[in-house]
Formats: structure tokens, sequence, C-alpha cells
């Protein structure tokens, strides 16, 4: 080539190098090893809080691929500022909003990790308003009403929210969930409510009248939040309360334990209508769940009843004594058969029928004192928030 030639290429090569954008020079491409590559995200949808969901837990849909396999997902909630990175699986994945506040607006981003640690690009997954705060609903009978009477010739509270269990449950589901999260709280059971009397309303022993529970549960349920309803109900369906009656004066007038023992053996077996009532009983709490399934996203939680045998009706008293515990388990145990036979696998059973229960004296007895109440929120939390 001439010096002419030359001159003219290194003349045209400055040209075309002094007509590149400063923008379109940067660092190479980043060289993955081993002919790797980053992962990539290309679809997401976050799911609504459904019955299955732990308290402000929601599912995700994470549609991503990579060369040699996505090793799990990250997400961040996006406010004023992208806020902490947290880990999911790629096995049914899902995200806490314990870190945003509720009724709030946010973005959703997620992201992709290979098996070597090499991440994707953030993607948009979801942006609106956070739910509301999770709603608890405790529904059923005069166990869960709260119910308290002091003397047999006074009159009775009926429904009592704050010294029902539910006020327990409501406490210290609020203390495992952040500050801003608080649940709220409403009680809609009633006294003397059978299974059909959740399902259709009904009066209670102090002559209220009250609507059906489960149009009161969705009401108070909130949509597209976490919901929890607990429930107890069943034995009013039967003739429990009389059988225990005429019990009570069987066994002050035997004078001995064994006397006290053929009295109970004859309550249950004789006296008591489950038998007759044990078809109703099953095919109204399937009713109330299926109703409960359809109209609410609801967590469903269902309390056994508990043990009251060796429980005191006034000092030094106890109607029902010890040796009678072989009776009561026989009855609980057939009287939750009956309930337990209408329950879908999504319902939780809470069995408290072997917890100690303290129960209220005279006209209150055999229902939960105070301290008996704290003792049924106890064990229905640790459902709950487990």
């Amino acid at each position: 080539m001439t010096r002419r030639a030359i001159l003219i290429s290194i003349v045209l090569a400055v040209a075309m190098a002094l007509a590149i954008p400063v923008s379109a020079i940067g660092p190479p491409p980043e060289q993955l090893p081993d002919g790797d590559t980053r992962p990539v995200v290309l679809a997401a949808e976050l799911a609504e809080p459904q019955a299955h969901n732990a308290l402000l837990e929601a599912d995700i849909r994470i549609d991503a691929e990579d060369n040699l396999g996505v090793d799990h997902y990250e997400y961040r909630w996006h406010g004023a500022v992208p806020g902490e990175i947290f880990e999911t699986s790629i096995v049914r994945p899902k995200v806490s909003y314990r870190s945003t506040l509720p009724e709030t607006s946010y973005r959703l981003d997620v992201r992709a990790v290979d098996i070597h640690g090499w991440e994707s690009g953030w993607f948009e997954a979801w942006s609106g308003v956070t739910p509301a705060a999770p709603m608890i609903v405790l529904s059923g009978d005069s166990i869960a009403s709260g119910y308290t009477k002091r003397w047999f010739t006074g009159g009775a509270t009926c429904r009592d929210a704050d010294y029902s269990f539910g006020s327990t449950v409501h406490a210290m589901v609020a203390e495992a969930l952040p500050t801003a999260w608080r649940p709220g709280y409403v009680n809609t059971a009633f006294p003397g409510a059978g299974v059909n009397s959740v399902l259709n309303g009904g009066s209670d022993s102090c002559s209220d009248i009250h609507p059906s529970q489960i149009e009161d549960i969705a009401r108070y349920t909130r949509p597209g939040s976490w919901n929890v309803v607990v429930m107890t109900a069943g034995i009013n369906s039967t003739n429990w309360v009389d059988v225990v009656k005429e019990l009570t004066k069987d066994t002050a007038f035997s004078f001995t334990d064994a006397g006290d023992k053929v009295a109970c053996e004859f309550a249950v077996t004789e006296r008591w209508n489950l038998v007759d009532r044990r078809a109703e009983i099953t095919e109204s709490t399937s009713a109330i769940v299926e109703a409960l399934e359809n109209q609410t996203n609801a967590s469903i939680y269902w309390a056994s009843y508990f043990a009251i045998d060796g429980s005191m009706i006034a000092p030094g008293w106890s109607p029902i004594g010890p040796e009678c515990a072989d009776e009561m388990a026989y009855a609980l145990g057939e009287l939750h058969g009956s309930i337990r036979a209408g329950l879908s696998d999504d319902v939780t059973w809470i069995d408290v029928a072997d917890q100690h229960v303290p129960t209220q004296m005279w006209a209150g007895w055999p229902h939960p004192s105070r301290e008996g109440h704290q003792a049924l929120g106890q064990f229905v939390v640790q459902a709950i928030v487990n």
C-alpha cells in the first residue's frame, strides 16, 4: 500500500471514531463463565389472600427460565423507595406483607436467581393498594359468646365479646403481627345456638333474637384480606343441657362415687339424644362450612368442647366428678365425631377435649371462667399463628 493510501485510511478511521456518540461507548458486555446466562422472568401474578394462606401471606405465580435452572426467587415491595429484599421458594412461592402498610399503594418487584447465584433483572409483578388488616370473627354458641351468670335467681350476660376467648385470640394474634396490621375482631355467637341456629338464626336464653350467623360473618369479613373464623357449635343441637341438669340432681343424692358413675353412664346412654340428632349435626355442620367457603375467603377453625368432669359448681362440690371421666370422654368423642364428619379438609379442628379449662361457679357452671376463656384462647391461637 502506498504512503498516500495509508494516510487516507488513518484519516478515515479517525473520522469514524469521532462520529461515534459518547453514549455508545461503554464497558464490554459481562461475560458469564462456562457459557452461563442470567435467568429471565417472563411473567408474574400476585394472588389475593386465600383461606389456606397464613396471615399476611399470599401466593404468587412466577414464570422464569434459565439455562441451568432457577434456584429461588426474590421480591421487594416498592413504596416511595425500594424496600428490603426477601427470598421465596420456587415451590409454591409466597410473599409476605409484613414489611408493608395496609391499604397503601405499593409496587411488587420479583426476580429469579439461578443455581450459580446469577440474578435476573427486576420484574414488576403487581402494583396497587395493599389489603386491609385481617379480621377475626368468633361464632357459635355460649362458649364462644362469653356467657356469664353469677346467681341462679339473677339475670345473665349472654354476649360479652371482651370476656369471650375471642378477646384473647384477638390480643395474641395482634401481638404476633406488626402494629400497623392489628386485626379487627367481632363476635357473632349467642347462647343456645346449635348448628342449625348458626345457619338460620334463632333466640338466646336472654330472649334476644339473632339473624343467621353466616350472614353476619359474610358481612363482617373483609374481601381481599385475611379472615379468620373460629367456631364452637354442635352441643346445643342435642338435649345435653337438660341431661347435665338432671345429672347434677342424680349425683347430689347418690352419695358414693360408684353411684355417681352409674348416674353418669345412664345420662349419656339413656337420656342423651345424640343418636337421634347425629345426622342433622353432621349435615348442618357441612352446610355451615360450605356456606362460609362460598361466601368468604376465611380460614375456618372449629374448636372442640372441653371435659367438665371434676369442675366445681360450688366450693368443694363437683356434680360430675372424676369418677365420670370415662363417660364424659365417651360423650365428647361421639359428639366431636358427629361434627368432624361434616368438616371439609380445609377446616382446622382444634381439639381441647383433654385441656384443663377452668369454669364459672354457681349459675354460670359449666361455662368457662375468665381464666378458662384465656386458656381456650391460647389453645386456639397456637393453631392460627403456627
